[in-house]
């Protein structure tokens, strides 16, 4: 029975650790291709897009999942999400500073602010629900 127990807590991990990696891939991705977009004149603009929505919906899987698991098993996590927000905040910086100074050149791509404002969204919620499970 605790050989089960330790196989099942194993297999969880390590669907997380996938969920991760291919959280972590689709963040560099969408981060470089709004980047991309935004010096270029919005060049990818319909990339940008796709890999946006591809991008929200793998982040809420994987915050979901997390969150489940956290209520359900007392989960831990080892991986710290103020860096996405942090990351996220400092390309956002870059758009809104560069923009105004560029006479036109530039411009926040525009599916960039809803892709930040549900980034932000979703680590808020995350954090609440840890917080809350705390108090419990």
């Amino acid at each position: 029975m605790l050989i089960k127990k330790i196989n099942k807590r194993e297999n969880i991990f390590f669907d997380r650790l996938i969920l991760k990696r291919i959280l972590n891939f689709w963040t560099v991705l969408t981060m470089v291709f709004f980047l991309a977009d935004f010096f270029s004149g919005h060049q990818f603009d319909i990339s940008t897009s796709s890999i946006g929505i591809i991008y929200l919906a793998i982040l809420g899987i994987y915050t979901s999942e997390k969150e489940y698991t956290r209520w359900k098993d007392d989960f831990k996590s080892r991986f710290v999400g103020e860096w996405f927000v942090i990351a996220w905040t400092v390309i956002m910086a870059v758009f809104v500073i560069l923009a105004p100074f560029s006479q036109g050149y530039y411009s926040v791509p525009e599916g960039f602010a809803v892709m930040y404002t549900a980034v932000i969204g979703v680590f808020a919620v995350s954090h609440h629900s840890k917080r809350i499970r705390k108090r419990k």
